[in-house]
C-alpha cells in the first residue's frame, strides 16, 4: 500500500508541475515593453492587451479648401498628459490635394496632433509626391499650412536628379522645394540623370 500511495502522489505532483508550467508560459499577462520616442526622449509603457494600446488606428481630416488628410497606423497610444497627441507605430498617411495630386508618406513612428493635424514622422520616413521620392529620418508635416520639412540624412530623387542634403522644405501649394545643408560650408550633393546624347 505504501508503494501505491507514493506512485499516486508522484503522478499528482507531476501533473501539478505541468499545469503550473503551462499556466506561467501561456496564460500569464505579457510583460511590459518600452517604446522609445527619440525625438522627445519620452518613454511610454505599452502593455499588450491593455486599454492604452489601440490597434489599427485611423484619423481623417479635411480643411476648408477641400484638401483631405488620412493617417493610419498598426498601433498607437494616446498621450496621458496631452490627450490630443497620439503616438503611432508603422504609419502610412495620404494627403489628397484639391488639384487631384496625392502625397504618400510612410514611417516607422509618428506623433500626431488630432487638434491641428500636425504630424511628426520619425524612423525611416519615405514620401512620394508627384515624381519626387524623398527618404529621411524625420518629417514635420503641417496640414494646415500645406508644408513639409524633411531632415536628417535626406535623399531626394526625381526623374532628373538625385540629391543628398540635410533638409528639404516643401510647399505643396506653391510647389516650391528648398534644399539646404545645416552647415553652410558643406555642399549639397546633386547627381543629374540627364545624359549628353549628342556629344
Amino acid at each position: 500500500m505504501d508503494k501505491k500511495f507514493y506512485i499516486q502522489m508522484s503522478i499528482i505532483f507531476g501533473i501539478v508541475i505541468i499545469i503550473a508550467i503551462i499556466y506561467i508560459n501561456y496564460f500569464k499577462n505579457p510583460s511590459v515593453s518600452n517604446v522609445d520616442n527619440d525625438r522627445n526622449d519620452e518613454k511610454l509603457k505599452i502593455i499588450e492587451g491593455s486599454s492604452d494600446l489601440i490597434k489599427q488606428m485611423s484619423y481623417f481630416s479635411e480643411d476648408s479648401k477641400g484638401n483631405r488628410y488620412e493617417i493610419n497606423s498598426e498601433s498607437g497610444i494616446i498621450n496621458s498628459d496631452k490627450s490630443n497627441l497620439i503616438f503611432m507605430n508603422k504609419v502610412t498617411a495620404v494627403i489628397f490635394l484639391l488639384n487631384g495630386e496625392k502625397i504618400l508618406i510612410s514611417s516607422n513612428e509618428a506623433k500626431y496632433n488630432d487638434e491641428n493635424n500636425d504630424t511628426t514622422f520619425s524612423g525611416y520616413v519615405k514620401m512620394i509626391y508627384s515624381d519626387h521620392k524623398i527618404v529621411a529620418e524625420n518629417l514635420d508635416l503641417s496640414f494646415k499650412d500645406q508644408t513639409a520639412v524633411l531632415y536628417d540624412n535626406v535623399n531626394y530623387k526625381s526623374n532628373l536628379t538625385n540629391v543628398s542634403a540635410d533638409r528639404i522644405f516643401i510647399d505643396f501649394i506653391s510647389k516650391n522645394i528648398k534644399i539646404k545643408m545645416d552647415d553652410e560650408k558643406n555642399n549639397i550633393l546633386v547627381q543629374s540623370k540627364i545624359k549628353n546624347v549628342g556629344n
